[in-house]
């Protein structure tokens, strides 16, 4: 059966094939002892396994609850932050575009953000996805 996390890590790697600098990984981006897999091989885009979280959304006149689905993936690519390769943005914006991937949701967003720790640029981008 193909989860939403390897549907998303599907397209990633459809989306940044031209870029051959760039692979996506099957991996799960953490090893059993915690070691971040995404520092170590830089240029390689792991993704996570899916969060997933039901909340109750409201309840009608009759008493039937309405649930709200918020799931979320999150994925990880780092760089060498002094030498970032000259098409990181082109990269980026294909990684998060791979959330187009993800059909009949009510709404899906894809939050960026960086953090710089020695000279490791790491990108981590938040795929969001909402269904009733």
């Amino acid at each position: 059966m193909t989860t939403i996390a390897d549907t998303i890590r599907t397209q990633i790697g459809t989306n940044i094939a031209s870029y051959t600098q760039f692979k996506v990984s099957q991996e799960l981006p953490f090893t059993a002892s915690g070691e971040s897999l995404y520092v170590k091989n830089k240029k390689t885009v792991y993704v996570d396994e899916l969060q997933e979280e039901v909340i109750q959304l409201y309840r009608t006149l009759d008493q039937q609850e309405v649930m709200q689905k918020d799931q979320q993936i999150l994925a990880y690519l780092s760089t060498d932050a002094k030498n970032q390769p000259s098409d990181i943005d082109d990269v980026i914006a294909s990684i998060k575009n791979a959330r187009s991937a993800i059909s009949g949701s009510m709404e899906q967003e894809t939050l960026v953000t960086s953090e710089i720790e020695d000279d490791v640029i790491t990108y981590t981008f938040e795929f969001n996805i909402i269904n009733l």
